[in-house]
């Protein structure tokens, strides 16, 4: 029956195609039941509107989103009915309804360019329905048609379809491509492979780049144990390197690879690519992507945790200690940074510098060192913790590796196969790498403080202060070993691992999905469509574990069920400590753009069942949207609906996606496990630094910071740095520390450093931060201000207006000062005995680089100078920004070049950044706004000026823009 309406429906409208539409001021109709155009104006009319989409890739199979809107732009809901691959019939109600009544019908889908159309329906002679047509041709997205060319050009050299496993390594996401975020190069990523890429599987591993860094791609196929390689590089879909990519290859092969693809993806591909073909976990691979690179630190990091949480493992969950309330973790964090185990702990535990979880600058004249990591296992009911302190055995196990091996470590290939060698390690005893220095328990409530600092004091019920607010003292081992604090007891459990197969914890995922359907249909009559856009699924798999297993698999089901995933910004992936529960939250915008349905539900490992969850009125889906947000009661009532204590994390990051943030915003917001006000700050610092403070060859940025609050996972995330790296450094000063002193009503938020490796010089500046000025009238709850606070500064970064903004945030760069590399370590070190790193950083001397660095060729700055400083002199402000300048820039190339190899002697010899030889120089990057010329001619004063010119005069007139 219903191919014959469909026949029905379709012969209607070519008989309204061919005889002609009949105009509006002539509607009379020839035969039929009278004058059928003849209707009431206040009658309801069903008008049926049959709509073709047609993609630009024909095995492109997604189910469009269509919306439908009157001549008002008044959303109308309508039934949507597949007629055939292409073809849907939408029927709705509509009062009034005369010949050449206009609709838009609004067509979208991942990767491709939203489309709209003006329809205009008719009757057509005898028939008195209403009909309308449109055709959509849909036009693929430029970075949709990028993944799909590099991923068809792969596939043609390595054919997908013999290989034993295929693995793409993209740096596409956050990086700036085509005047947009490049997410859907990844898109194209996925669609283009035919299934042999997904998340779900672990063999698409997005590499943590800026808005500024070159859009890259590798594809590696498994061969027995051979692997080979497709690399793609600054966006183009010509490939610059195909060839082998194994540890196995030659050092002549490994200095071609360099040169093809540049050092530093060189050793991030081939690192990931023999990790992976090793079998290292799919969380592993996507930290060390998070990372850079699969590393000695990055495999370390992973046993360290494995080790702490077998012996030491989460006794409740407590948010004892300065941070937002998303600060809940059992464990803090205490590091040497400089080391990729760092970045590893943080990533496994979620214990992230911006939630308070991580603290650490170099605290190496008290005897610790980058090798160290200190855990404090903290209850705060108790007010007592556990101290911990491990150390990965470097030195005996690289000594180990060569007794086994023969092989003399000392160069990029031997460093890929000790991974591989340590992986096979850690996959039997991973303790067996680790060394516990310090397992101690009774620390005091004043001894927390003391090393992980609070920028407030800490006063009792009554207000009296017990802790005066004071600085960070990290892992100061002199300290922590005087405490002579008793010996803690480890735990005696095991922990199992579990033997699911991929397919096994991917049906997980699909029945968690066809339940919140059936959920979703029979309470609220809603059938949730696949690959709707105004469907989220926010959820703690890919981070948590099931039975020592990891559940990204999962994602892959959610995908078969609803076609959600992270590239279209519908599957949200939370980080969680990797102890917590696997739950999911579905999300369902409604057509008033504010509405949330949400459905909750966590997985039993032991009976393989869904926990659903419901409220005081026995609702299993409710809203969380701002109106909800706006009544305490029914705050209240949403609290009991989420019993695991993550409520907060799941409406703040729902109500974020709702305003549809960038993809740069929204995986920030992941990557801190929740949205909030304090996270933000983070976008519009990050995007004064790359407009402002640009990098040249040879440069790169480190940060110390020293108000630290939730923005600076933000500056992790966007800005290129990490502790594992070396180059996010925090001494967390007392608030009255870092009142600014120029920004009036603005905060210090810390030191950053451009540093010149080739000159040997560093460029320091104090950042600064005012916050916009909100008008929160209206709102009733807290959680309610923070959602529109959230909204506001997501509406001013993406330079749309917002209501409640009455003044722009300002972002500052002050006190610039040209530094010696002894004065670069004293700032690392957080000052000296008597100065912190801000009172340090004032008292040096202001200079010339003319001062520090030999004069060459008779030329006064002898190299680089500070970027857009105008004045060097104290205290002066440069490119001072509201919300975000509009200033053109450029970057050159950030983090170490690989290393090329002697086939004769198998030494290691340091590839000039920049030279022809190594690749590098040909590393680009997108510089550009939307709307304007690249030019490579223009002097960065000349940016500098016009850039601050632009941004006062658009603050004027109110305008926001943000800074891509």
């Amino acid at each position: 029956m219903r191919k014959q309406g469909a026949i029905v429906v379709i012969t209607v409208l070519m008989a309204v195609i061919l005889c002609g539409a009949v105009s509006a001021a002539d509607s009379s109709i020839d035969g039929g039941e009278g004058n059928v155009s003849d209707v009431n104006s206040s009658e309801n009319i069903d008008p049926i509107l049959l709509v073709t989409v047609n993609y630009e890739y024909d095995d492109d199979e997604i189910n469009p989103d269509i919306t439908i809107t009157d001549s008002d732009n008044n959303s109308v809901v309508f039934d949507k009915e597949k007629l055939s691959d292409t073809m849907y019939k939408l029927n709705f109600t509509y009062p009034g309804l005369t010949n050449g009544t206009l609709f838009n019908v609004i067509v979208r889908a991942p990767g491709y360019v939203d489309q709209t159309q003006q329809v205009e329906v008719n009757q057509g002679d005898s028939d008195p329905e209403f009909y309308g047509s449109a055709p959509f041709d849909m036009e693929a997205t430029s970075n949709y048609k990028l993944g799909r060319e590099v991923t068809a050009a792969a596939d043609e050299l390595l054919d997908f379809s013999t290989a034993d496993d295929v693995l793409a390594i993209t740096t596409a996401g956050v990086p700036q491509l085509n005047g947009d975020t490049s997410e859907d190069c990844i898109e194209g990523i996925l669609n283009g492979s035919n299934g042999k890429i997904s998340y779900g599987q672990g063999n698409l591993l997005m590499l943590r780049q800026t808005a500024v860094d070159p859009v890259d791609f590798a594809f590696i196929v498994k061969r027995g144990m051979a692997l080979y390689a497709v690399c793609f590089r600054n966006g183009s879909s010509v490939p610059v390197y195909h060839g082998t990519i194994s540890e196995e290859m030659q050092a002549a092969e490994w200095n071609n690879l360099i040169a093809s693809v540049g050092g530093e993806n060189a050793y991030s591909f081939a690192s990931l690519a023999n990790a992976w073909n090793a079998g290292a976990p799919a969380d592993l691979l996507r930290e060390a992507a998070f990372h850079g690179h699969v590393c000695q630190g990055t495999i370390s990091g992973y046993a360290i945790t494995l080790a702490l949480l077998k012996y030491y493992p989460p006794i409740q969950e407590t948010s004892g200690g300065p941070g937002s309330p998303g600060d809940i973790t059992s464990y803090k964090v205490l590091g040497v940074p400089g080391d990729s185990d760092d970045d590893a702990v943080m990533y496994f535990l979620d214990a992230t510098a911006g939630k308070s979880g991580y603290a650490g600058f170099d605290t190496s004249t008290t005897g610790a060192n980058s090798s160290m990591v200190g855990f404090i296992r903290w209850n705060s009911q108790t007010t007592s913790g556990d101290l911990i302190v491990m150390r990965f055995k470097r030195e005996e196990n690289r000594q180990q590796f060569e007794q086994e091996t023969g092989i003399t470590l000392g160069n990029d290939l031997a460093e890929l196969k000790f991974n591989t060698w340590i992986l096979g390690k850690i996959s039997t005893n991973p303790e067996q790498l680790v060394e516990f220095i310090t397992e101690k328990t009774g620390l005091t409530e004043e001894q927390y403080y003391y090393l992980l600092g609070t920028a407030s004091d800490i006063t009792d019920s009554n207000g009296t202060v017990i802790i005066p607010a004071q600085e960070t003292h990290g892992l100061d081992m002199d300290y922590i070993n005087s405490l002579n604090l008793p010996n803690a007891t480890r735990a005696t459990s095991t922990s199992s691992n579990g033997q699911l197969s991929y397919d096994q914890i991917k049906q997980i995922g699909v029945k968690a999905a066809n339940l919140a359907k059936q959920i979703f249909k029979d309470e609220l009559g809603i059938d949730l469509e696949k690959d709707d856009c105004d469907l989220a699924v926010l959820t703690s798999a890919g981070y948590v574990y099931l039975d020592g297993q990891s559940t990204e698999a999962t994602w892959d089901g959610i995908f078969d069920v609803l076609g959600s995933r992270l590239s279209r910004s519908t599957l949200l992936p939370i980080h969680m400590g990797l102890w917590k529960p696997l739950w999911y939250a579905f999300v369902l915008r409604g057509a008033d753009g504010t509405t949330l349905n949400t459905l909750y539900m966590r997985y039993d490992q032991v009976t393989e069942q869904w926990l659903v969850t419901n409220g005081s009125d026995g609702k299993k889906v409710n809203d969380v949207g701002p109106a909800a947000l706006n009544n305490q009661t029914q705050v209240n009532n949403l609290e009991t609906v989420f019993p695991d204590g993550n409520f907060f994390n799941i409406q703040s990051i729902a109500n974020a996606w709702r305003n549809d943030p960038e993809f740069d915003q929204l995986v920030t917001f992941l990557f801190h496990d929740h949205a909030c006000p304090g996270v933000q700050p983070g976008f519009f610092i990050t995007d004064y630094i790359f407009e402002n403070i640009p990098l040249e060859e040879n440069q790169s940025y480190t940060y110390i910071a020293d108000s630290i609050y939730c923005k600076d996972d933000s500056l992790i995330y966007l800005l290129g740095i990490s502790p594992g790296m070396g180059t996010y450094l925090n001494q967390r000063l007392p608030n009255d520390e870092v009142e600014s002193e120029l920004l009036n009503g603005g905060t210090e938020e810390g030191v950053l450093v451009v540093w010149d490796s080739e000159l040997n010089v560093g460029y320091a500046y104090v950042i600064s931060f005012k916050w916009a000025t909100l008008d929160m009238s209206g709102l009733k709850t807290s959680a309610a201000s923070r959602e529109a606070m959230i909204a506001a500064y997501i509406d001013m970064y993406n330079g749309e207006p917002n209501a409640r903004v009455k003044a722009l945030p300002v972002t500052t760069a002050t006190d610039q000062r040209i530094i010696t590399e002894s004065e670069f370590n004293a700032l690392k070190q957080g000052g000296t005995t008597s100065t912190t790193s801000l009172e340090y950083l004032r008292s040096l001397p202001v200079r010339n680089l003319s001062d520090l660095v030999p004069v060459q060729g008779g030329s006064e700055n002898g190299g680089s100078t500070p970027q857009g400083t105008g004045s060097s002199s104290t205290g002066s402000v440069i490119g001072s920004s509201n919300g975000s300048g509009d200033n053109q820039f450029s970057s050159g190339s950030v983090g170490t070049t690989g290393t090329a190899v002697s086939a004769a002697t198998q030494t290691t010899t340091t590839a000039d950044a920049g030279d022809q030889s190594t690749g590098d120089s040909g590393k680009s990057y997108e510089v550009t706004k939307a709307g304007t010329d690249n030019s490579d001619d223009t002097p960065w004063g000349t940016y500098a000026v016009v850039g601050i010119l632009a941004v006062l005069a658009l603050a004027g007139v109110g305008f926001f823009f943000k800074g891509s």
